[in-house]
């Protein structure tokens, strides 16, 4: 693979992060040049993300403190990778307080079409983003989020999905009941998704569910033409399963959280 494919790839795992536009009564843009970052009315970490810095080391303790006090009494995240300026940000981000709290792995599949065999037991069915929203406290319970932070993102998705084409999907073990979920984005004028966040309820893991989803939205976005795949994986859980389906770590990101 040529470098500047492989850039764009990273630029696409660390983009998507904030890939969905502001919303009326939803979100807002941060406003701060040099970083993107949305603020919501959810104080919770996710909710209010930024990230993907762009600081030269004379402004930057200035710029973290300034986004200190333009999130003020809300949680707050901040993600740092490999594109990441100055690269001793989180160093900073550290000493103006916040914690590292997570590492997450920037994955790729550049093969859509690799098999992946799936439990016939699963049953993957894609959802109206209606039926996602009225799934948020089973998907918040399956991510460890609050309801609200996951109503929020469904609302958020389905409000710009007009911008950003992004699919729902739930999945079930043995019956209807959905036990799963997961997104399908769409980069806008690129031939890569993501696969957006999933979770299985934790008494329905280790029967294939989180595989299941990752074949069928790798299987829809072929159909469409994409020929390429990302993801955010969290090293504990869906960074194993993806490489062992044929993805490969090709950067890494941190994420922090304000001390709220």
């Amino acid at each position: 693979m040529n470098a500047i494919v492989e850039r764009d790839l990273v630029e696409a795992i660390e983009s998507t992060l904030f890939i969905y536009p502001a919303a009326s009564g939803l979100s807002h843009d941060l406003g701060i040049p040099g970083l993107r970052g949305r603020v919501t009315k959810v104080s919770h970490p996710m909710s209010n993300l930024c990230g993907d810095a762009r600081f030269s080391e004379r402004e930057a303790d200035s710029l973290v403190a300034k986004v200190k006090q333009r999130y003020g009494d809300l949680a707050f995240g901040w993600v740092t990778g490999p594109s990441t300026r100055p690269a001793d940000l989180p160093l900073r981000l550290e000493a103006a307080g916040l914690r590292n709290v997570d590492s997450v792995a920037g994955m790729v599949l550049t093969d859509l079409s690799l098999p992946i065999e799936v439990n016939p037991r699963v049953l993957v069915r894609e959802v109206s983003w209606h039926d996602a929203i009225a799934n948020s406290e089973m998907m918040a319970k399956a991510y460890g989020l609050p309801v609200a932070v996951m109503r929020l993102f469904n609302e958020l998705v389905a409000a710009t999905s007009d911008r950003v084409r992004s699919r729902a999907y739930v999945a079930s073990l043995d019956g209807d009941q959905p036990v799963a979920w997961s997104y399908l984005v769409y980069l806008p004028d690129s031939p890569t998704v993501l696969l957006g966040g999933a979770a299985t309820l934790e008494e329905y893991r280790g029967h294939g569910i989180y595989t299941a989803l990752v074949a069928r939205r790798l299987a829809d976005a072929r159909v469409d033409g994409r020929t390429a795949a990302v993801i955010q994986g969290d090293r504990k859980t869906s960074a194993p399963i993806c490489a062992k389906l044929g993805f490969r770590e090709i950067c890494g990101l941190e994420m922090f959280a304000s001390a709220h």
